[in-house]
């Protein structure tokens, strides 16, 4: 049995139907799901105004409501539990003032504690920018035979080669799924000293969360911040990479160099599924393009 509500000043309509545990078929929300969607737009109604009366700017909130009958005596609703994602421009006194008018909320007040209530507050992070930089070498002399450069990075304090014997990957895949590096008490500065080595970079912290390396020597020493998921490929020739490591003293080695499988993480296969933005070395300068866009770095 369906029924139906017309509102009076717009004309919109509202049709109900009992769930299909409960002699209906579903096909429209039932009464108590109507009860429970009043308490999470009662909530976003009252941080609506009182942002209005603040002179706040609100980005988009959204509100998810799980709701639970009894199984037991009358049926009726026994809990909602609420989780309320927050937009990233807000501080924190602005988002305490916000959870507090929340307890203004008529539909809240009428029921009068009759139905138990949870509510979870999520904030996204703000995206950080992009953190991509290369640390260029101080060439001393170069002759067709002989190149000599200062390798050297300020402040590290530990160093560590990486030779690819042909067409390596590291770290190896698993199965169908890639693997990744991520540090969290090392900051990398990979240096190609043989061959070229491509470096795919995934951070999903970042604006641009996608990034592919095509790594030379005269492009200096990649820096890899630290909670940068990384993995490399060498070509058919293999290559040889220095890595001048800023170190801190919680680094400990058993712990660095885990392998992160995609198959695990579902925010790194989303980062990896955006638009990758490219680095090549090209003309005498480092190259950043994304389809339709490229822009250039000059080597200091």
């Amino acid at each position: 049995m369906h029924t139906e509500a017309k509102h009076e000043n717009s004309g919109g309509k509202l049709r109900t139907d009992a769930p299909v545990d409960h002699a209906g078929k579903g096909e429209n929300f039932a009464p108590t799901d109507l009860l429970a969607t009043a308490v999470g737009t009662c909530f976003l109604t009252v941080m609506g105004i009182t942002a209005k009366e603040k002179g706040w700017k609100l980005d988009e909130i959204r509100v998810e409501i799980d709701k639970k009958m009894t199984t037991k005596g009358p049926r009726k609703i026994g809990s909602l539990f609420l989780q309320i994602d927050m937009p990233s421009n807000l501080g924190v006194d602005q988002l305490k003032i916000l959870q507090k008018a929340t307890k203004d909320c008529p539909v809240l007040r009428s029921l009068n504690d009759s139905i138990r209530i949870k509510v979870k507050w999520n904030q996204s992070k703000k995206k950080k920018k992009t953190s991509i930089k290369f640390f260029p070498t101080n060439t001393f002399r170069e002759t067709p035979q002989v190149t000599f450069f200062d390798a050297g990075v300020n402040g590290s304090n530990g160093a560590d080669v990486v030779i690819h014997h042909g067409a390596a990957i590291s770290p190896p895949n698993d199965d169908e799924f890639e693997q990744y590096y991520v540090h969290h008490h090392q900051i990398d500065h990979n240096l190609v000293l043989d061959g070229s080595r491509t470096f795919t970079l995934l951070n999903p912290a970042w604006d641009e969360p996608h990034h592919v390396i095509y790594l030379n020597q005269k492009m200096g020493a990649l820096q890899i911040p630290i909670g940068t998921f990384h993995k490399s490929v060498s070509g058919t020739e293999g290559s040889m990479v220095l890595n001048q490591a800023i170190r801190d003293r919680d680094f400990d080695p058993n712990k660095e160099f885990i392998p992160v499988s995609l198959r695990d993480r579902d925010d790194l296969r989303k980062a990896k599924a955006a638009d990758p933005v490219f680095w090549v070395w090209d003309d005498g300068r480092i190259r950043r393009f994304k389809l339709g866009c490229v822009s250039s770095r000059k080597k200091k």
